[in-house]
């Protein structure tokens, strides 16, 4: 599986301590100790938390509140939205030292603005105002895979294959034909629009973290359907909705061979669609609706043959090709 690695450089925007002075202390230490999430599956536009664990190591209590205050983090692809959560858990004084093996957390709040697999660099007193005993165990590596719009997932044990959508949720495909409609190629090379697709396994856990949405509809236009209780075909065209036509209809539309371009739901999932035979407006009689035409395919809703090759729109698409190309 191939994956875009981000390597961000560490910067500073969390609220620094006044004092730039650096207090020498050769017995005290600080590290982190982990850096989680929630939701555990990050997802883009979602608003998230990275929870870094810190930890205090020193032989002797800390009793003043540097270092502590303040970690190191910056990422092009995350907004923070959020700086009520920013500082340590914990504030060391003479009143309420930390005593060594101590853990306290940092909380960043915001939205991941773009997916792929990140590498997050964490730096604890990221102004070094304490000199600890090892300076070199303050930085902190945490790779994420951030989930984006369009994204195919799947447990490692199960077959199933689900789109996460711009809403943040997971999607089932029903079933193999319901997901050739939108892809082309093979399991073992799959396109999109002719670039390669590939389906990410997450743990149960994350999978888990994820909302799960409304099954995925077959795709407007590109195939005919029935389901398994009734011998009624339909197009598929809006937002998962149906229109039934005859058997005239879809040969005119067609051709000889149209029932081979219909996919047998199962009835379980009937509920994913809807009956609106009024909805169905095709000014150009072409077979794609207009609203599918001017949002999926762009092709001229006045013109049955867009590219002028001698087929209609919807005959192209419901065989696989572009009705904008001379094929």
């Amino acid at each position: 599986m191939r994956k875009k690695i981000i390597i961000l450089t560490v910067g500073l925007f969390l609220t620094f301590l006044a004092s730039a002075s650096r207090v020498s202390a050769a017995d005290m230490d600080l590290t982190i100790d982990s850096v989680s999430f929630s939701p555990v599956q990050p997802i883009v536009g979602q608003t998230a938390k990275i929870i870094i664990k810190g930890k205090y190591t020193g032989d002797s209590a800390l009793t003043m509140n540097l270092g502590v205050d303040n970690v190191a983090f910056s990422h092009n692809d995350f907004k923070q939205e959020s700086t009520t959560e920013t500082g340590a858990s914990v504030k060391p004084s003479e009143a309420y030292p930390l005593s060594s093996g101590s853990y306290f957390n940092y909380t960043l709040v915001g939205k991941f603005t773009a997916g792929g697999l990140k590498s997050l660099v964490f730096k604890i007193d990221g102004v070094n105002n304490l000199v600890e005993s090892n300076e070199d165990n303050n930085l902190f590596t945490q790779a994420v895979n951030v989930l984006a719009d369009g994204d195919l997932i799947k447990l490692a044990n199960s077959s199933a294959v689900y789109l996460i959508k711009v809403d943040g949720k997971k999607h089932l495909f029903v079933n193999s034909p319901t997901f050739w409609s939108y892809y082309t190629g093979s399991w073992s090379s799959i396109k999109l629009n002719g670039r390669l697709i590939y389906i990410q396994e997450v743990s149960q856990s994350a999978f888990d973290a994820i909302t799960t949405g409304q099954n995925v509809a077959v795709k407007s236009g590109a195939r005919l359907i029935k389901f398994e209780n009734s011998p009624k075909i339909y197009a598929v065209f809006g937002e998962a909705k149906l229109k039934y036509m005859t058997d005239q209809k879809y040969l005119e539309l067609y051709g000889s061979r149209w029932k081979d371009q219909a996919i047998t739901i199962q009835n379980g999932f009937e509920a994913d669609y809807i009956r609106a035979d009024q909805d169905f407006i095709d000014a150009d009689n072409d077979g794609l609706a207009n609203n599918d035409e001017q949002d999926i395919y762009k092709t001229d809703l006045y013109l049955a043959d867009s590219d002028g090759d001698g087929y209609k729109d919807g005959l192209e698409v419901i065989n696989g090709y572009n009705p904008n190309l001379d094929e």
